[in-house]
C-alpha cells in the first residue's frame, strides 16, 4: 500500500495532476522526494516478505542516502539539490517543500529495513525494528489525525508541513514494519511476541513527543484552543496505553530475570 500510494504520486506529479497529491484541500501537495521514498520502503518491505533481503538492503540505503542528503541540505543550507534533481526528471518544476517529519520517517524506516539482514531474520533484534516502526507509525498518525481535526499537528516546521498522503504513507509504512517483525517473532504464551507491550509503550510516547515537536517548532502559539479539543481523545488514549504497557513491560522483565 505504501508503494502503490507513492507510485500513484509520481504518476499524477509526472502527470501534472498536482491536486491528486493533495487528496484532502487542508493539505498540501506531496513532493516527488517524498513519494520515492515512500516507494523505495514499501518496496524493501515487500522484499522481505519475499525473503529477498539483496534487494531489501538496496533499496533501504537508497532511501537511507537520500534522507541523509536532505538533512544536511537543511542544516547547512546547501540545497535544495535533491528535491530539485527529482522534481526534475519528473517534470513535476520546482519543489523544495519535504517536510522534516517525513525526512525522520525515511531515516528511521531505512535503519529498520536495513536490519533486516538474513543473519538478524529471527534474532532479538527484532524489538529494535518494532520499536522503529512503531516510532514510524505514530508520526503518521498523529499527521492523520492533525488533518482530521484541524490543528496543525503535522507541521514540525510551518514552511514545510507534511501533506495528509505522506502522513498515511507513514502511518502504513510503520505498521507494516512492525508487523514484519511481529511475523518473526517468539510468542509467548497468548500468542503475542514477548516485547510487544514495550513497542506499545513506546508508539504512544512518540504520540505525544511528535505533537510536542509539532507545537514547539512549528506555529504552536497560532493553535486554536477550541480545535486542540480535538487532539485531546488521542493523547488521553496514548498516556493511557504508555503506562499500561509500560507497566506490562516491566513485569514481563521481572519475570524473565527471575
Amino acid at each position: 500500500m505504501c508503494a502503490g500510494l507513492g507510485i500513484a504520486i509520481l504518476v499524477a506529479l509526472a502527470l501534472h495532476r498536482v491536486s491528486y497529491t493533495r487528496l484532502l484541500s487542508a493539505s498540501v501537495a506531496t513532493p516527488p522526494a517524498s513519494a520515492v521514498g515512500f516507494v523505495a520502503c514499501g518496496l524493501a518491505l515487500m522484499a522481505v516478505g519475499f525473503w529477498v533481503p539483496r534487494v531489501t538492503s538496496i533499496l533501504s540505503m537508497v532511501t537511507l542516502s537520500m534522507a541523509v542528503a536532505l538533512a544536511a541540505e537543511r542544516a547547512f543550507a546547501l540545497g535544495p539539490r535533491v528535491e530539485t534533481l527529482v522534481a526534475a526528471n519528473l517534470g513535476a518544476g520546482d519543489w523544495h517543500a519535504i517536510a522534516p517529519n517525513t525526512v525522520v520517517v525515511l531515516s528511521l524506516a531505512a535503519v529498520a529495513l536495513l536490519m533486516r539482514h538474513t543473519h538478524w531474520w529471527f534474532e532479538p533484534r527484532l524489538v529494535d525494528i518494532a520499536i522503529l516502526g512503531s516510532i514510524i507509525f505514530a508520526i503518521g498518525a498523529v499527521g492523520c489525525v492533525g488533518y482530521m481535526t484541524g490543528v496543525p499537528s503535522y507541521a514540525w516546521q510551518s514552511r514545510a508541513p507534511m501533506s495528509f498522503l505522506s502522513a498515511v504513507c507513514s502511518g502504513v509504512l510503520g505498521l507494516g514494519i512492525l508487523m514484519s517483525a511481529c511475523r518473526y517473532s517468539e510468542l509467548d504464551e497468548s500468542g503475542i511476541p514477548r516485547w510487544f507491550s514495550l513497542v506499545v509503550c513506546t508508539g504512544a510516547v512518540a504520540i505525544t513527543v511528535s505533537t510536542a515537536v509539532a507545537y514547539l517548532c512549528g506555529d504552536g502559539q497560532a493553535w486554536k484552543p477550541a480545535e486542540m479539543i480535538g487532539l485531546m481523545p488521542m493523547m488521553i488514549v496514548s498516556w493511557m496505553l504508555a503506562v499500561l504497557a509500560g507497566r506490562q513491560a516491566r513485569r514481563s522483565g521481572a519475570s524473565a530475570n527471575d
